[in-house]
């Protein structure tokens, strides 16, 4: 049985709809279809799928079955629903590059930003967009009591709601989708070196070259960086920060000193894009209250 497809959404628009169907109970009428013996289809635009068909998305498949019976549904009835591929995904305007709105375990997008770097001090390219991506029930389980109470307008003003959502073992992934052609890996481990080696010893009160060199040495340099290319950095349970190219792992590193100085970049109190990050908080939020 196969979804019908949907369309591309801003991570605005993508947003609202995710929101209304998590706090109405509903599910909006665009997401709608009906597909193969009658059975219905919910195309939610999240890439779940039921347990047993797709094992890697289980996590994201047992919340939304908690939730409908939260909402005291007769969950028998969504029992033939099938979850397919992603239906929907994220465009970065101004780069088009897609960012789907579920990855790996779960994790719902958030939103998506800019790294942009001057040239000789007289041009900005954009050498990459991101998107960042929190598994819910993580979010909920370390800052809920905390924060549910909290306007999420006023939530994401707070920086240290921020600092909490870097210090805690919240599940974070940050994807970046090479927009730069002529990158090399090279540029890529030197940046990361520069801006993740500065919050090391901002939050570390020193530096940490060792820790660093644990976490650049995975760009090496026989990685191509064409563009389109996917890095996703995950921090797994445990303060494990998980380096991914295109799907393969190429490095994973213990360390919640690491994890937090690297979503600093996205998040922190300077961050690469800050935009992004106001649209990125203001969604955090809305999972808590």
């Amino acid at each position: 049985m196969n979804a019908v497809p949907g369309p591309s959404f801003s991570s605005r628009s993508f947003w609202t709809g995710v929101t209304s169907f998590v706090k109405n109970g509903g599910v909006p009428q665009r997401w709608r279809a009906a597909a193969g013996a009658g059975a219905g289809v919910v195309g939610l635009g999240l890439a779940l799928t039921r347990p047993e068909v797709a094992p890697h998305r289980k996590l994201a498949a047992e919340e939304l079955w908690r939730g409908l019976s939260s909402w005291k549904c007769d969950v028998s009835r969504f029992a033939s629903i099938a979850w397919a591929e992603p239906v929907e995904e994220v465009v970065e305007p101004s780069t088009g590059m897609t960012f789907p709105s579920v990855v790996e375990e779960g994790r719902l997008f958030t939103g998506t930003g800019l790294r942009k770097k001057s040239i000789l001090g007289l041009k900005k390219i954009t050498v990459y967009a991101y998107g960042v991506y929190v598994d819910p029930a993580s979010l909920k389980s370390q800052l809920g009591n905390k924060y549910s109470s909290e306007n999420p307008e006023e939530l994401k003003k707070n920086e240290e709601f921020y600092d909490d959502v870097m210090v805690s073992d919240v599940g974070l992934t940050v994807r970046l989708v090479i927009v730069y052609g002529s990158l090399k890996i090279g540029s890529v481990r030197g940046a990361f070196e520069e801006s993740v080696g500065s919050r090391i010893k901002k939050f570390g009160g020193a530096a940490n070259i060792e820790l660093l060199q644990r976490f650049t040495g995975a760009f090496t340099d026989d990685i191509k960086l064409p563009k389109g290319t996917i890095i996703d950095l995950t921090r797994l349970p445990g303060n494990v920060l998980q380096t991914k190219i295109d799907g393969t792992e190429v490095g994973s590193v213990q360390s919640s000193l690491l994890c937090r100085s690297l979503f600093d970049l996205y998040i922190g109190d300077d961050p690469f894009d800050k935009e992004a990050k106001k649209l990125i908080g203001q969604n955090l939020a809305s999972l808590l209250c």
